[in-house]
């Protein structure tokens, strides 16, 4: 690396400092960049050009921003890698995205049951197999052609206790794509359910985790129904949410949609 490049990283023209990025083969300086930089396009140029498990779970551990350390955690290839990375306190939306990348049920046992991992990680371990089982079933229930839709969004809702209550459980476990899909499902079928589902589909708009984001997004894009639209135009008296559901609602494109954007102007 020449002196040239080094200085360009540094600078303080962020376009610069990604210009420089794109070019460096330095997996250290590409770490310091991903764990420090101010610019968010600057460290998630720099995360994605690490590769190596070991480099990508440093970002994950030392990284000053959130968005850059979800970003080092899908990128992770060994589960087992990413399991140890619950061993250390953590965000949320960090928390959810590690379960998110494990799907080896050993691993998900071997956390319920160690004492290396908090109590509250244990029992999310717990929860979140239990939760990705049997959501991927009723999933499967739901393609089947065989089966009415209408008794499979009753399959998912009864199985958390019902009504609006059925739906509050699936919501708790919106960190998972599983779960969007459901409350997807559910929103598609109308009335007093499915205008919660919209909520809690709306409230995913604002998570830190792109995957997420964009499994909302595509759930909320597919509705019609004018007064799910308006669940979705209520929404952006939120200001956080405000830009994604815009885009939500220019994908839609009905006149309800066409209406609130222009006075969301």
């Amino acid at each position: 690396m020449s002196v040239l490049e080094k200085r360009d990283h540094e600078h303080s023209n962020p376009r610069v400092r990604v210009s420089a990025v794109e070019k460096l083969d330095d997996p250290d300086v590409l770490v310091e960049v991903a764990c420090t930089d101010d610019s968010p396009r600057v460290r998630l140029t720099a995360v994605s050009r690490l590769s190596e498990d070991s480099l990508l779970e440093k970002v994950a551990t030392e990284a000053e921003f959130l968005d850059v350390r979800l970003v080092a955690v899908e990128r992770i290839f060994s589960q087992r890698v990413v399991a140890d990375l619950l061993k250390a306190p953590g965000n949320i939306e960090l928390i959810g995205m590690c379960f998110s990348k494990i799907s080896d049920r050993r691993i998900i046992e071997s956390i319920a049951e160690s004492p290396e991992y908090s109590p509250a990680v244990r029992r999310m371990a717990v929860e979140y197999f239990a939760d990705e089982s049997y959501l991927a079933e009723m999933a499967a229930e739901a393609e089947k052609p065989d089966r009415k839709s209408e008794e499979a969004v009753q399959a998912f809702v009864e199985a958390y206790g019902g009504g609006i209550r059925g739906v509050r459980a699936i919501g708790r476990f919106r960190r998972s794509e599983k779960a969007l899909c459901a409350l997807g499902t559910i929103a598609r079928h109308g009335g007093e359910t499915g205008g919660l589902a919209v909520e809690y589909l709306c409230s995913a708009l604002g998570s830190a985790n792109p995957n997420l984001v964009t499994c909302a997004a595509d759930e909320l894009a597919v509705l019609r129904e004018p007064d799910l639209v308006d669940c979705i135009i209520r929404a952006l008296d939120n200001h956080d949410l405000r830009d994604p559901i815009c885009e939500v609602l220019r994908r839609i494109d009905t006149p309800e949609a066409r209406a609130a954007l222009g006075e969301a102007k």
